[in-house]
């Protein structure tokens, strides 16, 4: 991997994963035309469930997002039966860990969907979406680790196919489960039977994920006899993983502030109009996190072999590609809002479609900034620099959150509140690329052993 340019790295590895990650959100968005033929309350129960269901999925990443920087420094070092040792037991721990986060979760779905606002049919709906979502976080937590750990090996392809085949599967199961199947008497049951196939179809790309590692030939093979002294997993991917989840947290909190408040403004067709709009912002995050995941690779390698200006320049290649991709993503946006949202709800209520023009003129340039963030903090936490970025995005988000308090009080529209975070998220991508330029690049191997930083 270090044989090739920073640039030629981040952008060969990183453009297939965005591309693969943004069809994730793309079938998602699919998967969301579906459901918007269930009608309104249909699509603000998708919106709800999917949006409290993020939080777990933030501890997945950010525990996959782990693994990919450990085994990448372990393989960078030349130590393939240590990197190995440790991808075994780190798979084992995702799988408890979703085993846990997936009951803890449903438990409290009802208070969850009160929290948003829904009620009456839209409330029942999120209930049962949000039950079966993160109870179906267990086969999610499976592939997302099993791909971190392809990702380490170099691989670009293999995650690439397991997360479009996902999605195939995912809109063959959804079709009969949202719809019915006449032909085999098959009864439709509704806006749940979207997370059900999302479920399923995660279940099975998983099970191929397991079944890869599973080779001799993998560079990070789960076969193999268990090393004398078992590596500790658990401390050092926690350890990397609650900074990263505090500052996801950071951006997932946006969408729960702004749905109460934008309902407070614009009213019912707000809300309906970001259960549409804040999907299709996930396809610029999603994108962006494929170009973050190949800058970490990259600078993991980089930093353990003492070249620190190398590492550097893969996370300012990843936010400027993640930026753009970003940016090209939203003027498309823009260019068909009304056609996208009666692509997902083919009747929008009177206003719907106005607020969403909004939403996509101003709050969706945010994202396109706030991929240049994500773009560039991904070197640093391959560096072993986790708690850096955190300190970043807590001094960015102070700004963001404080522009939505200060429009809140005065706007008369949503429109108001988009503006105050655009400003915000700009001050968030200036952050990270300056921490990029001036922050500190150490050997983390290096460091545990108290041997000091790289030159």
């Amino acid at each position: 991997m270090l044989a090739r340019r920073p640039w030629r790295a981040v952008l060969g590895q990183g453009l297939p994963l965005a591309f693969g990650l943004a069809s994730h959100a793309a079938i998602n968005l699919v998967d969301l035309a579906m459901v918007g033929r269930l009608g309104g309350d249909a699509v603000q129960a998708a919106h709800v469930g999917s949006t409290w269901n993020f939080l777990p999925m933030i501890v997945g990443n950010c525990v996959s997002t782990a693994l990919l920087a450990q085994a990448s420094r372990r393989l960078g070092a030349g130590d393939v039966d240590g990197a190995r040792a440790f991808n075994r037991r780190a798979q084992w721990l995702m799988l408890w860990l979703g085993l846990l986060l997936g009951a803890a979760s449903a438990l409290p779905a009802a208070p969850m969907a009160d929290l948003m606002g829904v009620e009456g049919a839209a409330r029942s709906g999120a209930i049962a979406y949000l039950v079966v979502s993160n109870l179906g976080c267990l086969p999610m937590f499976v592939l997302m680790q099993t791909t971190a750990a392809m990702r380490a090996a170099g691989e670009a392809s293999m995650p690439l196919l397991l997360l479009l085949g996902a999605n195939v599967l995912n809109l063959a199961f959804a079709v009969p489960l949202l719809f019915g199947w006449d032909a085999v008497g098959w009864e439709p049951i509704g806006v749940v039977g979207a997370a059900v196939a999302a479920v399923a179809a995660r279940a099975v790309a998983a099970a191929v994920g397991v079944w890869w590692l599973c080779r001799r030939s993998h560079a990070l093979t789960l076969r193999g006899p268990a090393p004398a002294a078992a590596p500790a997993v658990a401390r050092p991917l926690f350890v990397d993983a609650w900074p990263q989840a505090l500052q996801i947290v950071l951006r997932a909190g946006l969408v729960l502030v702004l749905t109460p408040l934008a309902r407070r403004l614009d009213g019912e067709p707000a809300l309906v109009a970001l259960g549409i709009t804040t999907r299709f912002d996930t396809i610029v995050l999603f994108a962006a996190l494929g170009f973050a995941n190949a800058a970490t690779a990259y600078a993991a390698r980089a930093v353990v072999a003492g070249r620190a200006a190398a590492a550097r320049a893969a996370g300012w290649w990843a936010g400027v590609f993640g930026g753009l991709l970003g940016v090209a993503f939203v003027a498309a946006m823009n260019g068909g809002a009304p056609w996208l949202v009666t692509l997902c709800l083919p009747a929008p209520p009177d206003g719907v479609v106005d607020a969403a023009v909004d939403y996509f003129g101003t709050a969706s340039w945010a994202q396109a900034l706030g991929a240049i963030a994500l773009g560039a903090m991904g070197a640093l936490q391959g560096a072993g620099r986790m708690r850096l970025p955190l300190v970043g995005d807590v001094v960015g988000f102070v700004l963001v959150y404080g522009a939505l308090a200060v429009t809140a009080q005065t706007a008369t529209a949503a429109g108001a509140l988009y503006s105050g975070l655009v400003v915000g998220m700009a001050a968030v991508a200036a952050i990270h690329l300056g921490l990029v330029q001036w922050g500190r690049w150490t050997d983390p191997l290096e460091r545990q052993n108290g041997s000091g930083a790289t030159p």
